[in-house]
């Protein structure tokens, strides 16, 4: 073979060599289009992201207008910006009032409106007397031992617990310090059947009918059982607190779903 062509032969076996060496240092990394799935070897070694909570359903509030609820994500959460001054009015997400030992209201707030003979806004009234109506139909009574309170009857309601019960953290983890009980907002009711009280109205006709059919009326269990570290109340299966029939939709029937959980709150 001539010089010239062996000269050639080894000047492409070096350029080969050459190429395959560089390709095996530093491969090419492409990027691949937005929103496409990650390829196989990238899955294999990616760290699997916490599953994602999901938000809770649309919210509406006591007036019946339908917004979207907040997602509970810490970055989204609603905030109570409120200054003390400011509590006459109560906080308030998607039109829902609300009040609990972490969102209080004070002595100045004011309800919406004024029925008789239990003192709640004319909305819950109506509802409460559409539920018991219902009830009755269905041989099951009702009847209203609480309802609206005020801030200075809140006040000496606890007093007079700590007393009874001997223990100032046991008697509020069943009654609220004042402006932080839902009675003085007019939307709150405690109801039994007459006879039996406390936690016995669980296994009442009258609770179990209300905890499958209240939210058809708007009104939703508002101390459920196993979430006193979330409301700040231990169990009251005769607390019920009107929030509007769109809303209590997304609690339904048996429901432990609390009020803070649906509004993102918690």
């Amino acid at each position: 073979m001539p010089a010239r062509s062996v000269t050639a032969l080894r000047l492409t076996a070096v350029a080969t060599v050459i190429a395959f060496a560089g390709c095996a240092a530093a491969p090419t990394t492409e990027s691949a289009p937005a929103g496409a799935p990650p390829s196989a070897s990238a899955r294999a070694v990616s760290t699997p992201s916490a599953t994602p909570s999901t938000s809770p359903a649309p919210s509406v509030g006591v007036t019946g207008s339908a917004t979207s609820s907040p997602s509970p994500s810490a970055t989204t959460r609603p905030k109570d910006t409120r200054t003390a001054a400011q509590r006459s009015k109560a906080f308030t997400v998607n039109g829902i009032p609300v009040v609990s030992k972490k969102h209080p209201i004070n002595a100045a707030y004011r309800r919406s409106s004024v029925t008789s003979p239990h003192g709640l806004t004319r909305e819950t009234q109506a509802a409460l007397t559409r539920m018991i109506a219902a009830a009755r139909a269905k041989g099951v009574r009702i009847i209203v031992r609480s309802g609206y309170r005020s801030y200075t009857e809140q006040a000496q309601i606890l007093a007079r617990k700590i007393k009874e019960y001997g223990s100032e953290s046991l008697a509020r983890r069943y009654n609220a310090a004042p402006g932080r009980s839902e009675h003085q907002t007019g939307l709150a009711a405690d109801l039994w059947d007459g006879v039996t009280w406390g936690l016995g109205v669980r296994n009442t006709k009258t609770g179990k009918w209300l905890w499958a059919n209240a939210w058809r009326y708007g009104f939703i269990l508002r101390y459920p059982n196993g979430k006193e570290k979330i409301t700040g109340y231990a169990f009251e299966p005769w607390h019920y607190r009107y929030i509007g029939t769109k809303a209590a939709k997304a609690f339904g029937p048996n429901s432990n779903l609390t009020l803070e959980e649906y509004l993102g709150l918690a």
